[in-house]
Order: C-alpha cells, then sequence, then structure tokens
C-alpha cells in the first residue's frame, strides 16, 4: 500500500514540475507577452525617432512641435472636449461650464465629477437606471448614477459645475 501511495505522489509531483515548466515557457511568448521598462522606451525612443526623422524636421511631412502648440492651445480654450463621438466602451469625457452633453438613442451617462442639470425638449425625460425615476427638464443629475437616453431627440445634461463623465454611446457637446 506504501509503494502505492508513493508512486501517486511521485506521479503527482512530476505533472506539478511539468505543468510548471509548460506555464514558464509561456510567460513572455507572443501570446502572453512580458516586457521591460527598458524594451518599452526603446520602442517609444523608435517611433519619435520615425516621427521627428533625423533632429532636422519630419520625415512624414507633420511639424510636430507645430502640431503639440495646436493641441496645447486647443486644451488650454477648453475646446479640446468639443465635437461629438460615437464610444464602443465608456470613455471619460469632461465638459465645461455652460456647455451641454446630449446623448444619442441608449447613450449611457455617469456623472463622476461636477454638476448638471438635465436638458430635454420634450415632456419625457432620461431615465436614471439607478433609482429607477425618470429624470425631467431642469432635475439635477446625481453622481454616480446611471442615466441612459431613450431617444435621439436632444436629451442631454447641462453642465453647471465643470463635469466629468463616463460616457458609453455616441454623445456630442456643445
Amino acid at each position: 500500500m506504501k509503494k502505492v501511495v508513493m508512486g501517486i505522489e511521485v506521479l503527482l509531483a512530476t505533472c506539478i514540475l511539468a505543468g510548471g515548466t509548460v506555464f514558464a515557457a509561456t510567460i513572455g511568448s507572443e501570446s502572453d507577452p512580458l516586457v521591460s521598462k527598458s524594451y518599452v522606451d526603446s520602442k517609444i525612443e523608435q517611433v519619435l525617432t520615425l516621427i521627428n526623422g533625423n533632429g532636422t524636421g519630419s520625415s512624414s511631412g507633420v511639424d510636430v512641435d507645430a502640431l503639440a502648440e495646436q493641441v496645447l492651445a486647443k486644451i488650454n480654450e477648453g475646446d479640446i472636449t468639443g465635437g461629438s463621438a460615437a464610444a464602443e466602451g465608456y470613455v471619460p469625457v469632461s465638459v465645461a461650464v455652460g456647455q451641454t452633453i446630449y446623448g444619442g438613442e441608449g447613450t449611457e451617462f455617469i456623472l463622476r465629477a461636477g454638476k448638471g442639470n438635465i436638458s430635454v425638449s420634450g415632456v419625457d425625460g432620461i431615465a436614471d437606471i439607478t433609482t429607477g425615476e425618470e429624470l425631467l427638464n431642469g432635475s439635477r443629475a446625481v453622481k454616480n448614477h446611471l442615466m441612459i437616453v431613450p431617444r435621439d431627440d436632444g436629451r442631454g445634461i447641462e453642465v453647471t459645475e465643470a463635469a466629468w463623465f463616463l460616457v458609453k454611446g455616441s454623445y456630442e457637446i456643445n
């Protein structure tokens, strides 16, 4: 009986060691990449070299410095968040005071910071899924509540204090 138990223990130990070896062999492979900080830094340096060319201008015909200045100017003006987008997953969106974020049909909003009031043109509102209530025109948007726009007819949230939203779906900021 001792020999059978001993044999099972040896077989089990062999399986564990073999499994560990196979697992260790897959770490860092193409299906499970494992990279060091120096590798990432070198790849970033390669991309920057490609963008900037030989340091005398851009090989791609794009003036990177001018482009960076334009982006920084837009950020400082608060225009970087304007426009519209369709998000596949939740994306963080910043909305300035006085602007309104409008959602398309089925768009989901979560107010994470700031304050805002519901803005709708008709009698119906925006569904607050967290409480099961309908938020009508002028009512306060509650932080961390999931709100869904039922139709694409100009429903949104007018920001009264600089706000951050998590948005899933199509939206427009005006």
